[in-house]
């Protein structure tokens, strides 16, 4: 008994030792997200390190987004929603992945409200977050894992573009191997204020139908306009030499009204 309780006390003087600047930056942490829900950037900010690695749920992503990235995403967040809040279920000390000992990071899991700033609807988000501290007590990395997709489904702004492709007879697969491209639809989806991209052909109608939904028509419009203008890649003209007709083969088809979503019961 004497062994184990030796035991238990060393064990607890280390991890205490190697703890030093939890609390420290759990309270950084913390004021992080009052801030946030207080959409208070410049103060956001400062608790922040220039040279920030961020890893965000957003699918495709799989390299951290640096500092301005960052940025962005937070101005997006106080541009799109208010009444923000962080109901947090629990502050959890985090360790090295390789020593296993604390190393003053920061985990918590919790659940966001709020609601859209312009649908109105209100979100209950339910995910896991972590935060890594330089020398300074600045975050210098953070992770989140929440359901990305599923929030900005059930609560985003809809504006949706369906653009129809009159493929040639025979020219089925050209267009597909073209629009697979890295100057294709890959380009389309990376195009800022794109939100989600889905293609599909069918053969009936000798059609390709790509439909996404964009952050706004006049962020689509500006596309539109690179493509047919800008684009280096001439994907545009390349298309339209695969469609029926030519530029008459291929018809965007927005801006788009009284978007409805339903689910079952």
């Amino acid at each position: 008994m004497k062994k184990l309780i030796l035991l238990f006390t060393a064990i607890l003087f280390i991890s205490c030792a190697g703890n030093s600047n939890y609390e420290k930056n759990l309270a950084t942490a913390q004021k992080l997200f009052e801030l946030h829900g207080e959409e208070k950037m410049d103060e956001q900010l400062a608790l922040i390190s220039k040279d920030i690695k961020i890893y965000t749920p957003m699918y495709g992503n799989n390299e951290p987004l640096g500092y301005d990235a960052y940025v962005s995403i937070l101005k997006g967040y106080h541009d799109g929603f208010e009444d923000i809040k962080y109901n947090a279920q629990a502050w959890l000390p985090g360790v090295d992945t390789l020593s296993l000992k604390p190393d003053g990071s920061v985990r918590t899991y919790g659940t966001w409200t709020g609601k859209n700033s312009m649908t109105g609807k209100e979100i209950n988000l339910s995910g896991y977050w972590y935060f890594n501290f330089d020398a300074e007590g600045k975050v210098i990395q953070q992770g989140d894992f929440f359901d990305y997709g599923g929030m900005m489904q059930a609560v985003g702004p809809k504006n949706p573009v369906l653009v129809t492709l009159k493929v040639k007879p025979g020219k089925k697969q050209a267009m597909i191997d073209l629009l697979n491209t890295p100057d294709g639809l890959q380009t389309t989806r990376n195009y800022d204020g794109s939100l989600s991209l889905e293609a599909f052909f069918n053969d009936q109608t000798y059609t390709y139908y790509i439909y996404g939904d964009w952050a706004s028509y006049e962020q689509y419009q500006k596309y539109l306009d690179w493509r047919f203008s800008e684009d280096q890649s001439k994907m545009a003209q390349q298309v339209m030499a695969l469609c029926v007709g030519g530029e008459k083969g291929l018809i965007p088809i927005f801006p788009n009204t009284d978007y409805s979503s339903f689910s079952s019961k």
